[in-house]
């Protein structure tokens, strides 16, 4: 009877963790995504010619410096998570950093083709 009540308790243990457990796998990937994107934009604006107006190449940093902002909270939520929850605002979050790079990304190559 113990033995069928400890069976139960730690199926069902496994089965309220199996989503955070899902979340917390799948993060890393989206993690991964934003850095590659940030990553590549960085090393774009590297290795450009100098800038017609400075200002330009100050608003794309604006937008990476806000994909790396998003993706340093999104590492904060997956690393130290306080409930499945946090998982979840990671994934959103690396997905929001992701978006800002991509958004960087498209107006750098905007500002060389003018």
């Amino acid at each position: 009877m113990k033995m069928n009540w400890l069976l139960a308790t730690s199926a069902a243990v496994l089965i309220i963790l199996t989503p955070w457990s899902a979340q917390a796998f799948e993060c890393p990937q989206h993690i991964a995504a934003a850095q590659v994107a940030i990553d590549k934009v960085a090393a774009d604006m590297e290795a450009d010619t100098p800038w017609k107006r400075t200002e330009d190449k100050a608003l794309v940093h604006a937008l990476l410096d806000d994909a790396r902002s998003r993706l340093a909270s999104a590492r904060h939520n997956h690393e130290k998570p306080q409930s499945a929850y946090d998982h979840t605002r990671a994934i959103a979050k690396a997905d929001a950093a992701l978006g800002y790079a991509k958004a960087a990304d498209i107006f750098h190559f905007v500002l060389l083709a003018t």
